[in-house]
């Protein structure tokens, strides 16, 4: 009746509004822009990263990044999904990765030697399927590290790896959470990686979580773009390629190749004082000369095959 009588003295009618005491915890809409920069960042390295590691063509894309409860993405979590419990100092807590079952099958199957175009199926994900994952999500740490280096440098370990999220427990169902969309797409599929950090372990590093830290971070000459292009450079060395070359061909009936035997000798076309050509991944880029070195055949590189030149050009 009090509140009553001074709203009619006051003169004042405010209407009534919602408010969600569960969510009073809430990044500013500028820290929610510099996440958001930040987790782009994160998608460009891995569409690098994972192009050089999986050898083939992979895009990465931010699809959202929002606020919400711990209850809200327990509830949104595919039971075949594949969770990893992070560690990622100075960040306090824990934070998870998830993995959906697309994006899982895909890169169990690519990393097997496969194309990674495969269909996804109901079948659950078995110890071997996550021990086979383990060996790439540190190509999705690294990047995750990187992303953040304009901010703050993390150091993200996997703790646990499972695919039963549904038993998980990062913090308690009412806590607020940061939620990171990614969908990333190879061989014809696509999948999305989640990322969820709770707000505590965010609140060490909140002041820097501004606009102004971000763009004086930027202007500066950061030992990260140094370090980036070094880790870049050291998975595109690791790509292996095929080299071939060949020593001469020639023609033969089938009655002459039926009675070849131990001793015989063959003709080829190629002269041996014409330097070979090498070829990588089928395509014509040195000169060399073969020569014997402990019972095996060598080739000793003469010189470079540039690419509007062709191999006759040099050999003579």
């Amino acid at each position: 009746m009090a509140k009553a009588r001074a709203s009619e003295v006051s003169g004042l009618k405010a209407p009534p509004h919602v408010y969600d005491f569960r969510r009073s915890r809430r990044l500013s809409a500028d820290q929610m822009r510099s996440l958001e920069r930040m987790h782009e960042h994160l998608a460009g390295l891995l569409g690098t990263y994972l192009t050089a590691y999986l050898r083939t063509r992979v895009t990465c894309e931010l699809r959202d990044v929002v606020q919400t409860v711990f209850e809200d993405v327990v509830r949104s979590q595919p039971a075949r999904s594949i969770v990893a419990t992070l560690a990622a100092e100075p960040l306090t807590g824990a934070q998870l990765m998830r993995l959906s079952p697309s994006l899982g099958h895909a890169l169990i199957d690519r990393l097997l030697g496969g194309s990674g175009d495969v269909s996804v199926d109901d079948r659950t994900f078995t110890d071997i399927d996550i021990h086979v994952l383990e060996r790439g999500l540190p190509v999705f740490l690294e990047a995750l590290g990187e992303s953040w280096a304009g901010v703050e440098r993390l150091h993200p370990v996997i703790r646990l790896l499972e695919a039963s999220p549904q038993f998980l427990r990062l913090v308690g169902p009412q806590e607020a959470i940061v939620q990171i969309d990614i969908e990333i797409s190879f061989a014809h599929h696509s999948g999305d990686l989640t990322i969820v950090i709770p707000y505590e372990s965010l609140k060490p590093i909140l002041p820097k979580l501004t606009s102004v830290a971000l763009l004086t971070e930027q202007t500066e000459d950061h030992p990260a773009d140094i370090e980036g292009a070094r880790l870049l450079r050291q998975a595109a060395l690791g790509i292996e390629v095929d080299v071939s070359a060949v020593i001469g061909s020639t023609t033969l009936t089938v009655a002459d190749f039926i009675d070849l035997s131990a001793g015989d000798v063959v003709m080829l076309d190629q002269q041996a004082a014409v330097p070979l050509e090498v070829l990588v991944e089928g395509r014509p880029k040195f000169l060399a000369r073969p020569f014997v070195r402990s019972r095996r055949i060598c080739l000793m590189i003469d010189g470079r095959i540039e690419e509007n030149e062709g191999s006759q050009d040099h050999a003579e």
